[in-house]
Parts: C-alpha cells; structure tokens; sequence
C-alpha cells in the first residue's frame, strides 16, 4: 500500500513507516495524519511529520501534538538525519572473514 494522500517527503515518509507496522491498526492513523490537513497548512503538516520523525515518534497524537502547540515552526536546533553510527549491524559483531581472515594469526 502506498501513502498516496501523502503531499510532502515528510509525510509520506511518516505514512509509509506506520503502515508497515500492523498495517490494519496503524491504517486509522495514518489516515488521521493525513485529515489534519483539513486543519493546518500542507507546509506546517510536513513539518511536523519531520519532527516527529526526527524523535522517533511517527504517531498521530504526537504529530496532532506538534501542531496544536506550534513546535512546528520552531527550528530544530539538530541536524534532520541523526547519525546511527551502528546502522543494522550489532556494536560488537564481526563477520567470519575479519575473525578468521588469511591475514588473522592464531
């Protein structure tokens, strides 16, 4: 399924991550995320999809919470990409070449 109501990167970005996760109980909030632009400007909406993306928090009340208290106008004082300097790997695992490589000595 694709977040084809969705108008900025943020919020089809937002969408998309809560309809991949049990897709029929996050479907109502993704379509709630989507009616707050009956409310709010597109550009404000975005915004608080980036922020609340940025927080790990791609819910419906934080994103409906963002907007109501305006923190969607305020800047974010971080960078947007939070750097994960450990990505998908584990801290502390090597793969079988780098622990019994042909250069490795036992």
């Amino acid at each position: 399924m694709h977040a084809q109501g969705a108008r900025g990167g943020f919020q089809a970005q937002l969408v998309e991550q809560l309809l991949t996760d049990r897709i029929v109980e996050r479907l109502r909030a993704a379509q709630g995320v989507l009616g707050l632009l009956r409310g709010y400007e597109a550009a404000r909406l975005e915004a608080a999809c980036a922020r609340a993306l940025y927080f790990a928090c791609p819910f419906y009340g934080a994103v409906k919470r963002i907007l109501k208290s305006g923190l969607d106008q305020a800047p974010l004082l971080l960078p947007i990409a939070p750097e994960q300097p450990y990505a998908d790997k584990a801290r502390f695992a090597r793969d079988a070449h780098a622990l019994f490589g042909p250069d490795t000595t036992h």
